[in-house]
């Protein structure tokens, strides 16, 4: 296995971190009611955790591509619905230029991502407000505002190579329950290497797998 960097085992730079962000609540994240009570708010992901458990998805195809197989397989999703998106996140370099693993924890792949959500406040690109009735467990929810709608638009308009990430949220959107963290948590968990990772360690690579499975359904 070939060596990897600190700052890729990080998930990057705060500035990478920051723009899947931006992406993630731009594709995947809800429309905000007319009564929203966050100014300037245009959409929103519900929890910290959805976001890094979204956040996983984007930055390791593999994972996603094997959601995907089994949306297929099941049936809940159609070749034609897959195919495109397995065949870009498996074929040639992709998987080693796009993912970025993270490690385990407690609770599952878990990443100080607290760097880039303060860089993207602090400009004024999202808020973040606890749920009203989260308790003592308060839940933060995660709003884009308008200016971090625009800065999205301006870069994908100088930035050719976020389509990838644009790409990975539309296929994120072809799972039905990945709107919920809690399940995602659990569909992650489900993979056996996940599951089997240690405490601090980084989450395996399951490419080979993968493309094994994708080659046996007639999907590669």
């Amino acid at each position: 296995m070939p060596l990897m960097s600190a700052a890729r085992r990080r998930g990057g730079s705060t500035s990478q971190t920051a723009t899947r962000i931006l992406i993630l609540l731009d594709v995947l994240g809800t429309p905000v009611a007319a009564d929203c009570p966050v100014e300037d708010a245009v959409a929103v992901v519900s929890s910290l955790t959805r976001v890094q458990k979204l956040d996983f998805w984007l930055r390791n195809p593999d994972y996603l591509a094997d959601e995907l197989l089994t949306e297929f397989e099941s049936g809940r999703a159609s070749l034609g619905a897959v195919q495109p998106a397995v065949r870009r996140m498996l074929d040639g370099d992709a998987p080693s230029l796009h993912r970025y693993p993270m490690e385990r924890y407690m609770y599952g792949a878990y990443e100080f991502i607290d760097d880039a959500l303060s860089v993207l406040k602090m400009y004024g690109q999202i808020a973040h407000r606890r749920a009203a009735d989260s308790g003592n467990l308060a839940r933060r929810d995660y709003f884009l505002l308008t200016a971090g709608r625009d800065t999205v638009q301006k870069m994908r308009a100088t930035i050719p190579e976020l389509a990838w990430y644009d790409a990975q949220a539309a296929a994120i959107e072809l799972i039905p329950d990945a709107s919920l963290g809690a399940t995602a948590k659990r569909r992650q968990y489900e993979q056996p290497e996940y599951e089997a990772t240690a405490h601090g360690d980084v989450i395996p690579s399951i490419l080979d797998r993968v493309t094994a499975r994708a080659t046996s359904l007639g999907v590669l």
